[in-house]
């Protein structure tokens, strides 16, 4: 499972904090002589244990009219190693630059009752790659054995909806939720993945709050094959009821979310369909037969020729007007475009919102609007769907992730004159496993010498599997391609002794023709002489395997982005006067039938005719989970692949 990590430099000057005047909220405090606390010897192989994490949300009246929100996060943490030692010693704030900070304080108890405070000028800004930017405080001169308490509050853009995650890497042994509010407003909660809580909710003349306090957690480690962040405990909260708008009216619900965003996406004027009227006509797309070729065409035309930028979010921005005139958008002026020229076409389509499986996903049961972030197109006569805001996904393919999943789809309806969108909670099913493939076509000769092979290799990739590269290809300067490349074929053929290359089919249009990387290699990283014999490992011939030995029990159940199947057809031409001592080594089955239904599987098998071996392997995955049941025998069919990578033919003399 390929992972992206990101580079994070820290940006040297030192900034101000504003701190803002906050009106009667709950102040934040600590002890005021602390003493280091005593662990339970259940903790000594862990790297530490936060012993206090404390948060709170408040809502508060500033006037008649505006609602204001605070945050605050308390966390106290016993430090016991190294690894704790380097996992604290920066500590990541939950605000920027812009923020309104009404409080922040932190330091260091060592053993021996030192107390080290920390000085507000040595919080800094640390930027990622990406160009965000938040803010850090380093804690200088951590032991084993110290604490770390830190506190901060500050003021954020009101939100009536959030989401806490109360797990991590290290055990909790104390963790609590607090939301405060106005009398009249009231939260639903709901926790996700185990996460066990005992509620209390009191009410004053004018406020409630709801105190959610949490069981203790072990750490979550991080498994091959399971989404992380998803599976952690955490709890998630909305606003429901407003007395003030009548007692039993349920606030924010899917169907309110799908009339507001489809007013935000058909909020364009007469003069502006014109516009997309004249494109449509000047484009001859209202001349395709075929509905199928014109989303392709408009899809192909707009991700080509407009840009995408994330990070308009501004009205003007968006604008239809703005977006045909100067074709840069975001999120919302994509929506937009796509929907008009489809409109236009009578090509019958609904808005579709989604989550994000590594994430957070939505919940039919419970409205939290947070979780649908993702905005997809779905076309009712072809069951198919396109990504808007993804210029590197072409029809039919969607972000995987975004899919297999339930998605709120906006059912466009009328009254009178009036349109507007009732919310559908539903699947959104991703295409089938056999259009993912990864797969290895290969033929292995020996030079007259018999000291090096020459291999004729063809990586194939399709569906969900070739987006990745495509991207790539398409948005990489030529030094950056002719590494890829290297880096590939190195992968399948041991060297970096390329005779010839050619990549195929790499135009993001060509995404229905399997994209192929041909190379011609000289390599003689596969065999090994010893006495009379030839040793060849064929194995590495499908590049390196993923192994899963595992010491402690499997916590979560398996997560795959996508179905998908990777089959290699290895040709290996037998040298006159030689025969294969072993070949019955390459036969590897296990395979997994669920109510009788092959789901997984791991299938490898040989020919041999004349001089010509010929091997055929069939790794599938037809599904993007399994579960915890399951594991043993996923982690079979992995390790069968990553066994064929070892296997090593031996040649004899006749």
């Amino acid at each position: 499972m390929k992972k992206n990590l990101l580079t994070l430099s820290t940006v040297l000057a030192s900034f101000q904090l504003m701190y803002a005047q906050a009106p009667q909220i709950v102040k934040e405090s600590w002890t005021e002589k602390p003493a280091i606390h005593q662990l339970d010897t259940k903790y000594a192989k862990e790297s530490a244990v936060i012993l206090l994490d404390k948060r709170r949300v408040e809502y508060i009246d500033e006037s008649k009219t505006d609602l204001a929100e605070y945050y605050t996060f308390h966390r106290l943490i016993h430090i016991i190693d190294d690894r704790g030692i380097a996992s604290f010693n920066r500590i990541y704030l939950g605000f920027n630059e812009n923020s309104d900070v009404v409080d922040i304080k932190a330091r260091a108890i060592l053993p021996g009752g030192k107390i080290i405070e920390l000085n507000k000028n040595n919080i800094k800004d640390l930027k990622e790659e990406d160009g965000n930017t938040y803010k850090i405080f380093a804690m200088d001169g951590l032991t084993k054995g110290c604490e770390v308490e830190f506190y901060y509050t500050f003021k954020r853009p009101v939100s009536f909806f959030g989401s806490e995650v109360v797990q991590g890497a290290f055990p909790v042994q104390n963790a609590s939720l607090q939301l405060i509010m106005p009398k009249r407003l009231k939260f639903d909660v709901k926790t996700y993945n185990g996460t066990e809580v005992a509620t209390d909710t009191t009410t004053t003349d004018d406020k409630t709050i709801s105190q959610i306090t949490f069981k203790p957690s072990e750490g979550a480690e991080e498994e091959k094959y399971a989404y992380y962040r998803s599976n952690l405990k955490r709890v998630e909260y909305k606003l429901s009821y407003n007395s003030a708008q009548g007692q039993n009216q349920r606030l924010f619900t899917w169907n309110e979310l799908a009339k507001r965003v489809y007013g935000i996406y058909t909020d364009y004027s007469d003069r502006d369909t014109k516009n997309v009227t004249e494109l449509v006509t000047s484009k001859g797309w209202d001349k395709l037969s075929d509905e199928t070729q014109k989303i392709i065409a408009v899809e192909n035309y707009v991700k080509k020729s407009y840009s995408f930028n994330d990070n308009i979010k501004d009205p003007k921005g968006n604008d239809l007007e703005n977006v045909l005139k100067n074709k840069v958008m975001g999120t919302i002026g994509a929506v937009r475009l796509y929907g008009a020229i489809f409109q236009s076409l009578g090509v019958k389509y609904q808005y579709v919102l989604t989550g994000d499986r590594t994430k957070m996903v939505i919940d039919k049961q419970f409205e939290n609007w947070d979780n649908c972030d993702n905005p997809l197109l779905y076309f009712p006569a072809e069951g198919k769907y396109i990504s808007p805001s993804r210029p590197d996904y072409r029809y039919p393919y969607v972000m995987p992730v975004w899919g297999e999943t339930a998605g709120i789809f906006l059912k466009g309806t009328s009254i009178g004159n009036f349109t507007t969108a009732i919310a559908e909670v539903k699947n959104i099913p991703l295409e089938n496993y056999d259009k993912s493939y990864d797969n290895i076509e290969a033929r292995l000769e020996f030079n007259p010498a018999l000291d090096s092979l020459t291999i004729d290799n063809k990586l194939i990739f399709g569906g969900y599997a070739s987006v990745e590269l495509r991207d790539a290809f398409n948005f990489t300067n030529d030094d950056q391609k002719r590494n890829i490349i290297k880096e590939m074929i190195k992968r399948v053929s041991g060297t970096d002794h390329i005779l010839s290359s050619e990549v195929l089919n790499k135009e993001f249009e060509d995404n229905e023709k399997p994209l192929i990387v041909h190379s011609k290699t000289k390599s003689g990283e596969f065999l090994e002489k010893t006495g009379n014999k030839i040793l060849i490992k064929i194995g590495l011939a499908i590049g390196p395997q993923i192994e899963m030995y595992q010491e402690k029990p499997r916590q979560e159940s398996i997560d795959i982005d996508f179905g998908h199947i990777e089959q290699r057809k290895l040709e290996f031409v037998i040298p006159a006067g030689y025969t294969i001592h072993n070949p019955d080594d390459l036969k590897i089955e296990q395979v997994y039938k669920d109510n009788g239904e092959l789901t997984m599987g791991f299938v490898s098998n040989y020919d041999i005719k004349d001089n010509l071996l010929t091997v055929n392997i069939r790794e599938e995955y037809r599904k993007t989970f399994y579960p915890l049941s399951q594991f043993d025998q996923f982690k079979k069919i992995i390790n069968a692949s990553s066994d064929f990578n070892k296997v090593v033919l031996v040649l004899e003399k006749k």
